[in-house]
């Protein structure tokens, strides 16, 4: 139970501390609200854990049924005949309290609640939230309410609905305040390589916030990336502390939601939320090093920079690309971003002329190859020649047809054109970014998306990051060198 303390004359609720191994790791779960109706909540939640394949004993609460999915249904949470570690709540808003009143005398640490009609509807839900408040500072701590829950895949823990995310564990944390987006984030992710050590969704945040869980993963040893997307911040200061120590010793990635007039108004009426203001968060990445993004696009990307590239990568890079234009595109974007694209040497010219076509071709940085279909033998030496000079930390590699398209030719895979880039890298010890659009939207043009997939795929298993357009690469890419040149800046 929690502790009371005195401070200033006044008595001070001394949380209990938040068993967060019963929530990432139950081996007994309760599901209060349970039901054989995969339209309702507590229906399509069990669902989804049981095709998950979670592991540990579950157990059904509903009066109304004696079994459910092949489990045996409970009247009550005090029925249940053994210790219960999680219990995972979606009952109507006015019946929650008495819920977790049960939960609590049945000795369960630790709920979520998937509910929702609190703080987001108005003062009388609030008046609701603040009354599950009251009773998680009596010794059951709450995720929630307005959540979709907790996504472990080494645990067999899914949010919901969530039975198709990958069962396998990954470097990156996400904690998210919507609940549509802690299950598309998660979802878009996996075709960027991306797999998570722990997914949160914590809704309207009444008892166990975004401190709380930022500093559970700033010690979890299995969280080595942490990403976020914030709506509002219950305690500032303990947040830009938290932040800011996090960001000393892992990447925090953070999109904060609300920061226009309207953008706002719709938090408010999300999860209850005050959205903040610009001025005052821009000075909040700034302080504590934490890498802003502002979209779910730019937040996967830099999540996929960071899993992929090593602290080395550079801000010195080398755009390679099959096309005059887009060596043009290729500099004003990287300058930009931030980025250097150093002149070659006349030496370096020089070498790189003998290897490339006499008309057609670039050899000033960023290097024009001539066409998008370059043997692989010129592609490797041209890589090769570059790097060999030392002038870059990183190539950009573009607008090559690296997978089958309506006009790349048949022979792509015989010539194997998609494996030079990763013997360079393996060979040569250096970071490569692929660029590999979609090329083709029209009816006749899907069937090609599924072999630029299967090099995209390709690339991604061995450790190369793939982007959609150059520009996402080098926004991604300048994230992750600011942040590691920061950071060396800070620990020096």
């Amino acid at each position: 139970m929690n502790r009371i303390a005195v401070r200033a004359g006044q008595p001070v609720f001394i949380a209990t501390p938040i068993d967060f191994r019963s929530l990432f790791y139950p081996k007994s779960h309760a599901i209060i609200g349970a039901s054989p109706d995969t339209g309702k909540f507590g229906g399509k939640y069990l669902a989804s854990l049981i095709r998950f394949g979670y592991p540990g004993k579950l157990h059904p609460v509903n009066p109304q049924e004696s079994m459910i999915f092949g489990l045996k249904a409970y009247r009550s949470v005090a029925d249940i005949p053994e210790p219960v570690d999680l219990a995972t709540i979606a009952v109507p808003a006015p019946a929650l309290q008495g819920v977790l009143e049960q939960c609590l005398s049945k000795g369960i640490k630790v709920a979520q609640v998937l509910t929702s009609g609190f703080s987001e509807v108005g003062e009388e839900g609030r008046k609701l939230e603040e009354q599950l408040t009251m009773v998680a500072a009596r010794g059951i701590r709450i995720i929630g309410p307005n959540c979709f829950g907790v996504y472990c895949p080494a645990s067999g823990m899914t949010i919901m609905p969530g039975e198709e995310l990958p069962k396998e564990s990954g470097p990156v944390a996400y904690i998210s305040q919507s609940g549509g987006l802690s299950r598309s984030v998660p979802r878009r992710a996996t075709g960027s390589g991306i797999r998570f050590s722990k997914v949160v969704s914590y809704g309207n945040a009444c008892d166990i916030n975004e401190c709380d869980l930022l500093e559970y993963l700033l010690l979890d040893p299995e969280t080595k990336i942490i990403a976020g997307y914030l709506e509002g911040v219950k305690d500032g200061q303990r947040f830009v502390r938290l932040l800011q120590e996090a960001a000393r010793t892992k990447p925090v990635i953070l999109w904060k939601g609300g920061l226009t007039q309207a953008g706002a108004r719709a938090v408010q009426s999300h999860t209850g939320s005050l959205g903040g203001q610009e001025a005052i968060w821009e000075a909040v990445f700034k302080q504590t090093g934490a890498v802003r993004v502002n979209s779910a696009d730019e937040l996967i990307d830099t999540a996929m920079a960071f899993t992929y590239l090593a602290p080395n990568c550079g801000r010195r890079v080398s755009p390679v690309s099959g096309g005059g234009a887009a060596t043009v595109a290729a500099a004003d974007t990287c300058e930009r971003a931030g980025l250097q694209v150093p002149q070659f040497s006349p030496e370096l010219r020089r070498r790189l002329a003998a290897l490339l076509p006499p008309v057609g071709a670039s050899i000033r940085n960023p290097v024009d190859v001539g066409t998008p279909f370059p043997t692989p033998k010129s592609l490797q030496s041209v890589l090769e020649t570059i790097l060999a000079e030392g002038v870059v930390d990183t190539i950009i590699i573009s607008e090559l047809e690296m997978s089958a398209t309506t006009t790349s030719p048949t022979s792509w895979y015989r010539d194997k054109l998609f494996e030079v880039p990763v013997e360079i890298k393996e060979r040569l010890a250096k970071p490569i970014v692929m660029v590999l659009p979609v090329e083709a939207t029209d009816a006749d043009g899907v069937r090609f998306e599924g072999e630029r997939r299967k090099v995209c795929d390709y690339y991604l298993q061995k450790g190369i990051p793939v982007f959609l357009t150059l520009e996402r690469a080098v926004k991604a890419l300048a994230e992750v060198v600011s942040y590691y040149e920061r950071r060396d800046a800070i620990t020096e």
